[in-house]
């Protein structure tokens, strides 16, 4: 069935935010709603639909998990072990954190490692994990949360290894066919079919086709999935299932409570075995993003509600706040849950000066800046990460504030980014080293 008021909303928010094309899935009180909007690019006209393929990136993440998790029923993978058990071969920098480094470090971001972003050459798993070998550890393993890709690189490998197929094949046997996943798929595959296009607002408001599929094996575990709106709402529906025989009722149920938690994120207040936890209306939710070029995606549970909303809109940078109206109005629309933003406090000029800085990882930099007593914050993707993912947008400043009683926590209140929290941490003499964005820790420039 379609509820009526959701194409309608989508349509009105897409026209606000200039989305060219959208698909929402939304699963509430036992019945299945789906809503699309508009083309497959602004080069060609046909509708997106049902069958329409769209790359959800980073949601891959609860897909590679998952597969995990079967091993883990089958007593194939203790999730406390660690990761050398598995992979004989692999190192970090530090030999402490390479011998301490568990299965759940790199399910739930803590593995303390710096960003990584590989050189050019063959791009296997095998090959890209071991390039970590020379990545400096910031923190011991479990003590830091900072979003990685890379270390769902090492769990691709991993299912490689204990299955003894390809990481596609393996996902395709341990978890897309036993839940019925009938059109996903993976970016080094080939791809056949309705796929949608991505795209990037220009300064002049048009909008540029950024869609590149590039077939690199190693982002597959962290990003490569593509699939129908359809298929998403059904993976969604699993994860609220008793398992369905495929995976034990108590190892799902794990994956959505916490293992490390987390303040002033963009994700959250957690993050369990997978995906990222968040109380809306002092109910929890279960959720994951998924950002490629030119296309963003959310999607979202309320397990104790039986609900899940799934978002995608094909154009950045707007696709993030897009996602997030859609998937707020859904949750007030269908569970009456409305999620509040907390008020900033007023500008204080001596805690701008303590932020005012530059602050980098391989991928992207955070720029702050304080002007007509506001502070702004600015970000700009490296030319090494240009060189890796292609046409990616640098986002204009937007302002920001300080929150009242939390130390160091921000709130974006303007721009693409208005709505995402995060903080400021500091090193042992109180000095502030490093901004948390996005789920990413970005280290102060000296």
């Amino acid at each position: 069935m379609t509820d009526t008021r959701l194409p309608q909303f989508i349509s009105a928010k897409a026209a606000e935010y200039g989305i060219p094309g959208s698909a929402v899935a939304v699963f509430a009180g036992g019945e299945e709603s789906y809503a699309f909007h508009g083309p497959t690019s602004v080069a060609d006209p046909r509708p997106l639909g049902p069958d329409t393929l769209f790359h959800f990136g980073s949601i891959t993440k609860t897909f590679t998990a998952t597969a995990l998790m079967r091993l883990v029923a089958d007593g194939r993978v203790d999730l406390d072990a660690p990761v050398r058990r598995y992979l004989p071969d692999f190192r970090l920098s530090d030999e402490d954190a390479t011998d301490s480094l568990t299965i759940t470090h790199l399910l739930n971001h803590t593995g303390g490692w710096s960003d990584y972003l590989p050189e050019g050459g063959d791009d296997s798993l095998e090959r890209f994990v071991a390039g970590m070998a020379d990545l400096p550890v910031e923190y011991p393993p479990g003590v830091h949360a900072a979003y990685k890709n890379a270390g769902f690189a090492v769990i691709g490998l991993m299912l490689e290894k204990l299955t003894g197929k390809p990481y596609a094949e393996a996902m395709r046997s341990l978890i897309l066919e036993p839940v019925g996943l009938t059109t996903a798929a993976f970016m080094t595959e080939e791809l056949t079919g309705h796929v949608a296009m991505g795209h990037a607002a220009q300064a002049d408001g048009t909008l540029d086709i950024t869609t590149e599929w590039l077939p690199e094996r190693y982002a597959d575990p962290s990003g490569g999935l593509v699939s129908t709106i359809g298929d998403q709402l059904r993976w969604a529906r699993f994860h609220l299932s008793d398992g369905g025989g495929v995976l034990p009722h108590e190892l799902l149920t794990l994956m959505q409570k916490a293992t490390t938690e987390v303040e002033g994120d963009y994700f959250g207040d957690g993050i369990g075995l997978g995906w990222f936890l968040r109380k809306v209306d002092s109910v929890p939710t279960v959720g994951h993003g998924g950002s490629m070029v030119g296309q963003y995606s959310w999607l979202l549970l309320v397990p104790e509600r039986d609900f899940a909303v799934v978002s995608v809109g094909t154009a950045g940078p707007n696709g993030i706040p897009y996602n997030q109206d859609v998937v707020r109005w859904a949750l007030e629309t269908y569970l009456g849950l409305v999620e509040r933003d907390p008020e900033p406090i007023p500008f204080d000029q001596a805690r701008a000066s303590e932020l005012v800085g530059v602050y980098e990882t391989a991928t992207g930099r955070a720029v702050i800046s304080a002007r007509d007593e506001r502070l702004l914050l600015g970000f700009e993707v490296t030319e090494q990460a240009r060189e890796v993912i292609g046409k990616a947008p640098d986002f204009e400043p937007s302002e920001f504030g300080l929150l009242p009683d939390a130390d160091d926590q921000y709130i974006v209140l303007t721009g693409p980014l208005a709505g995402m929290r995060g903080v400021f941490s500091r090193d042992s003499a109180g000095a502030v080293e490093a901004i948390n964005l996005a789920g990413r820790s970005y280290r102060r420039r000296p």
